[in-house]
């Protein structure tokens, strides 16, 4: 495998994950006999840091980046993120949410190929609706045809503010106005078998994460969700 081809297929591994670029440019430098160190300081990073984001891209092509190449090394959920790179793409236009690829091919990996999983979700309709929503856009994109009727969305509306920007009242406004919304969901969730504790830690998890996508970057601590 060329250095051009596994960097293509460690991007289709990792996604649109924040730090994909990254961590394919350490790659790349590596590959291009830069050290460590190197790389840690041109990134801002720990050399441990580099190393294991490193490590981990050497597993998942099946090696020949620190180890010795062995394709048989390459875990079959690795194959099916190269043979379906827009699994990422879909999820975010369909706003499916980042977690949802990862246990699509988790499933997938489980059912052995698309058409298994696939007759496994027409005979077993339950779990998770978004996973089932993501292999339907792939079984659609790859077939030209639908397996199952597409996931019905909330259909409630969102009241506009209104008062301007600056009210001291705009945020209490706009919690009231996510309510109905923020209900609907958690009962959506607990009907598909979450419970409240998972479904509440999740909701803050999430506003975290939102929250902390909108302040400088150098604000915060390193976070990589592709190791």
């Amino acid at each position: 495998m060329t250095n051009a081809m596994m960097l293509e297929k460690l991007r289709a591994c990792w996604g649109f994950t924040p730090t994909v670029d990254r961590n394919v440019a350490l790659v790349d430098g590596f590959l291009k006999g830069k050290r460590f160190a190197d790389l840690a300081q041109e990134h801002d990073l720990s050399t441990s840091r580099v190393r294991q984001i490193i490590e981990r891209a050497d597993r998942l092509v099946g090696g020949g980046i620190l180890t010795e190449a062995k394709p048989s090394k390459g875990s079959p959920r690795t194959q099916f993120m190269v043979d379906y790179p827009y699994v990422w793409k879909l999820a975010e236009m369909y706003r499916l949410g980042s977690v949802t690829p990862h246990h699509f091919f988790a499933e997938l990996e489980r059912a052995g190929s698309l058409e298994r999983l696939v007759d496994k979700m027409k005979r077993l309709p339950g779990g998770a609706r978004t996973i089932r929503e993501l292999a339907r856009l792939v079984w659609q994109k790859e077939r030209g045809e639908s397996p199952w009727p597409a996931m019905k969305r909330s259909s409630i509306a969102i009241v506009q503010p209104s008062c301007p920007v600056d009210h001291p009242n705009r945020g209490l406004q706009c919690q009231l106005a996510l309510e109905p919304a923020l209900q609907d969901l958690i009962e959506s969730a607990a009907g598909s078998g979450w419970t409240e504790d998972e479904i509440a830690y999740a909701l803050l998890e999430l506003a975290g994460v939102r929250l902390k996508g909108q302040l400088p970057s150098g604000a915060l601590l390193d976070r990589d969700s592709a190791s």
